[in-house]
């Protein structure tokens, strides 16, 4: 499964860690899990372009009846309800499984769920992702504890066909190195980054590049580093990254570079929460935004 793929690529952040392995066992084929992200956030001072609410309920179903499994997540937003993950794997051996249905895409260093993020903003410009998301298709991957490779294939929204693929790399312990591409009708997409860790620190860098053949034909070229440090219940991340986008006719927009802190706190096995403050620079005035997220998790 392509999000058990890169489960084995990176480490968990410290929300992570908390309970995002813990499931309730429905039957002996069934389980269910999911999280619940409260958040509270804004751009420069609180009460000023400031919301609070609910970031998004998610809950998964799990369904094992050897070989073949399947997971089922429903998402909704606090305003649309919307279906994530749905596929069904069919499990040759532990290293070896065919997935089809919707599935995550491979690339991206950033996790896209709450728990698997290490803070509560994306790393691009305006706080989005660069990076493909769902789509229905097939995957196959192969894994084992030094290499793991997939591939996936799928339609693309013109009919024609997508593909990824995806290799990581393990040489020693706590050192990943991750290599993937995406070929889409509307974009190719170039995804490389490495994390390593050591000591109760994760420390990761990422770079990105991306060709989009749409309407506007613009490029985007990104990459992060960070910094996350882990002590018992307690946890700090720095992140730095930089997105830079030329477009058609030799228009370039303004570059985006962002420097984010955020400390985290896990409060049980099943809540962790977390502040944010992140200084943004796109050309202009330097700006800043803030969070506060509680994540519960199931």
């Amino acid at each position: 499964m392509k999000r058990n793929l890169i489960a084995l690529c990176a480490a968990g952040a410290v929300i992570a860690s908390s309970a995002l392995n813990a499931e309730i066992v429905l039957a002996d084929d069934l389980s269910l899990s999911g999280y619940i992200d409260l958040y509270a956030s804004g751009i420069d001072a609180p009460g000023d372009n400031s919301e609070t609410g609910l970031a998004e309920f998610e809950t998964a179903f799990a369904f094992n009846t050897e070989p073949f499994s399947a997971l089922v997540e429903l998402s909704y937003d606090g305003t649309d309800a919307s279906f994530e993950d749905a596929y069904v794997t069919y499990t040759v051996d532990e290293n070896l499984s065919f997935s089809a249905g919707n599935i995550f895409s491979y690339l991206g260093f950033e996790g896209q769920d709450a728990p698997d993020l290490y803070q509560f903003s994306y790393a691009y410009r305006d706080f989005t992702s660069i990076l493909p998301g769902w789509a229905v298709g097939a995957a196959m991957d192969y894994a084992t504890d030094v290499y793991s490779f997939g591939v996936w294939v799928g339609d693309a929204d013109d009919g024609d066909i997508s593909v990824e693929f995806a290799g990581s790399y393990t040489p020693v312990e706590g050192l990943t190195l991750f290599a993937g591409y995406a070929n889409d009708p509307g974009y190719e997409t170039l995804d490389f980054w490495v994390s390593y860790e050591v000591a109760g620190w994760t420390f990761a860098a990422e770079y990105v590049d991306v060709d989009n053949d749409d309407m506007y034909s613009y490029d985007n070229t990104a990459y992060l580093f960070m910094a996350n440090y882990a002590y018992e219940n307690y946890g700090i991340t720095f992140r730095y990254s930089v997105q830079e986008d030329e477009m058609g006719d030799d228009y370039e927009l303004e570059d985006w570079n962002l420097f984010t802190i955020s400390p985290s706190y896990v409060f049980s096995d099943n809540l962790a929460g977390l502040a944010e403050l992140s200084f943004i620079d796109d050309g202009g005035d330097v700006d800043y935004a803030w969070a506060l997220e509680l994540v519960y998790t199931f």
